[in-house]
């Protein structure tokens, strides 16, 4: 849009030839699922082995949930805070050291401070039983996927992939984050994101199809995270400098998830929102653990170190 301004602006030509229709991303990404049975089945069994076992660390307080959602559409709740130049020059730094992306890192973080969240509210001191499995869906654009590339087309689809993480008291941030990239280099290279509608549809029409949608929305998916990497629109004006940018949800929880994380750099450091259900439970817990994964997002080397787990961030006090 901007380019087309400055153009007419200019008096320069416009070509207004108009760009022919294109199939959704969806049916793009039709040619990478070929030949994918196999695949399909292992990830449609995991849906199933997760609404089996999987057992939530934060569980929303339903009556608040409720209680929230009484006017018609409901409103979510939404934090934010922005970080600084020198944390995200510092992250930078530490993922690359760590051999991972800032995204793989990110997630990495996030499964930490759920987890710490969780032995807070249960006394502090680390389950003898141990933590249960979590189990985190990350989205992500599949047009940015689709291969061959489609060439200049303006199009959004949101796809996800599963990452599964058991944490125990010696699990370090820096070993989950390796174990992070290793499961998304995996899911790209076996194309899990071109494969997530696929699954969709097999899921409504899979034996276990009644068990799959049985289970109530606010106990399927805890948190999603969403690196949204770096805001590319002009940030210098004439009349000043955007700082941040946050994103807003509305109604959101606990449809798509009970917690949505999202983050990206800004004028060279993050901003960071959460949005969630309303109530004083509900907004304790998703900003608890939103404070501790910005504190760590944002630590100056003291907060985070090579032997950094779950039990030295429940003592860290945001």
């Amino acid at each position: 849009k901007q380019w087309y301004q400055r153009r007419v602006r200019d008096g320069l030509k416009v070509d207004l030839n108009p760009v022919p229709p294109q199939p959704s991303v969806e049916d793009m990404a039709l040619p990478m699922c070929e030949g994918k049975d196999e695949l399909l089945e292992r990830m449609l069994q995991y849906r199933v082995d997760r609404v089996r076992k999987h057992k939530l660390l934060l569980p929303l307080n339903k009556a608040e949930m409720e209680a929230s959602q009484a006017s018609n559409p409901w409103i979510n709740r939404t934090l934010h805070a922005a970080g600084s130049e020198e944390g995200l020059n510092k992250l930078k730094a530490l993922a690359k050291k760590l051999g991972v992306t800032v995204g793989c890192y990110s997630f990495a973080v996030l499964f930490h401070a759920i987890a710490a969240v969780h032995i807070r509210r249960e006394g502090g001191k680390f389950p003898q039983e141990g933590l249960p499995v979590q189990h985190m869906d990350v989205v992500a654009n599949l047009r940015k996927r689709v291969k061959p590339n489609p060439g200049n087309v303006f199009a959004l689809c949101i796809c996800e992939i599963a990452i599964v993480i058991q944490i125990n008291k010696r699990t370090t941030i820096f070993e989950t984050a390796r174990e992070v990239s290793r499961q998304v280099s995996i899911a790209d290279e076996e194309n899990h994101f071109a494969m997530f509608h696929k699954v969709k549809e097999a899921m409504k029409c899979s034996p276990h199809a009644e068990e799959l949608s049985a289970k109530p929305r606010e106990e399927r998916s805890e948190f999603v995270p969403s690196n949204m990497v770096v805001y590319p629109g002009q940030t210098n004006f004439s009349w000043g400098k955007v700082d941040s940018i946050h994103t807003l949800g509305s109604y959101w929880c606990p449809e798509v998830t009970n917690q949505v994380l999202l983050f990206h750099a800004v004028g060279g450091k993050m901003s960071y929102s959460i949005v969630c259900c309303d109530g004083e439970e509900n907004v304790k817990n998703a900003g608890d653990v939103f404070d501790l994964f910005v504190k760590v997002m944002e630590s100056d080397g003291e907060t985070v170190g090579e032997n950094t787990g779950v039990m030295d961030l429940v003592k860290i006090r945001t």
